[in-house]
């Protein structure tokens, strides 16, 4: 939505063309009647689970019965698709989120979209060695720093970034302290920024990954900064960057882990010796003789 514009025009020809695509759109009809009366489409990127909700419209179509149904036969194609869970991202003043609670989703973070068309005249610090390319040999460090920095319970539903090779990497110190997972697109640039408590956000580490870009109009940047992160909102405006939309994370589970015992051979029992728990010690029996008796 944000990089590549309308999602249901560019992608729904081709989804029903390429088996096993990534896309799905769901349609539902009227009773007793061959017009749409709502569309929902959800996307599993680049085959990396979760499920994302992409759209659904109309929007008011959440309020009736055939939206409620629409919403479950998402949710059980995504299941069907190996997802274990379907995230909707949707405007927290948006009247749609009563209707996502009532279909089963819960909120599990929230998150503040903000967006630059133009780089502000003195905004930006001449620095072009605090940020590198990722490459391979920060994976490690990039799962580690993901790991430490996103709460447990979000790291249930949202996998660690994949496309780290489009990212951005800041080092300290022999100290990987900041991430930027970059997605570009014909109508959009999206930063997920993943900061180091220990980062410093001042204006030169902030303004050192925008001599990559040149935002415009026809395609800005948006920035997404969830609340585990809320401190960086602030140093972001004073680049330029402006509120697009203050959103919450909604996830609606699709697969319940199940407990199964392990089986597992025992030792003692899986023809070896048990060691003795006490010392052998020879014990000797005397035959003992039978007394004899005098009669008188």
């Amino acid at each position: 939505m944000y990089t590549r514009g309308a999602p249901a025009i560019r992608h729904t020809p081709i989804s029903t063309l390429i088996p096993g695509g990534n896309v799905c759109t769901l349609v539902s009809r009227a009773d007793n009647s061959d017009e749409l009366s709502a569309a929902g489409q959800f996307l599993i990127r680049n085959n990396q689970l979760p499920a994302r909700l992409v759209f659904i419209s109309p929007r008011e179509i959440l309020s009736r019965p055939e939206g409620t149904s629409l919403l479950d036969a998402m949710a059980h194609m995504a299941g069907e698709r190996g997802a274990p869970v379907l995230i909707a991202e949707i405007d927290e003043r948006d009247p749609a989120s009563d209707s996502l609670h009532a279909a089963g989703f819960a909120i599990y973070s929230r998150q503040r979209i903000l967006r630059l068309e133009s780089i502000v005249e003195g905004k930006i610090v001449p620095d072009d060695e605090t940020w590198r390319s990722a490459t391979d040999r920060d994976y490690i460090a990039i799962q580690s720093l993901y790991t430490n920095l996103v709460p447990a319970l979000v790291q249930q539903v949202e996998p660690p970034p994949s496309r780290y090779e489009q990212g951005l990497v800041y080092w300290s110190q022999g100290e990987l302290l900041g991430f930027l997972d970059i997605e570009r697109g014909p109508q959009g640039i999206w930063v997920q920024p993943y900061f180091h408590p220990a980062a410093e956000l001042d204006d030169n580490l902030l303004s050192g990954f925008l001599l990559g870009f040149s935002p415009s109009q026809s395609c800005p940047l948006f920035i997404c900064v969830r609340s585990y992160q809320g401190g960086l909102s602030q140093s972001l405006n004073q680049l330029g960057f402006e509120p697009y939309s203050n959103q919450a994370v909604m996830v609606k589970r699709l697969a319940t882990p199940v407990r199964r015992p392990v089986l597992a051979k025992i030792p003692a029992l899986d023809g070896t010796q048990p060691e003795p728990s006490a010392p052998f010690a020879n014990i000797i029996h005397h035959k003992s003789t039978p007394k004899r008796t005098h009669s008188l």
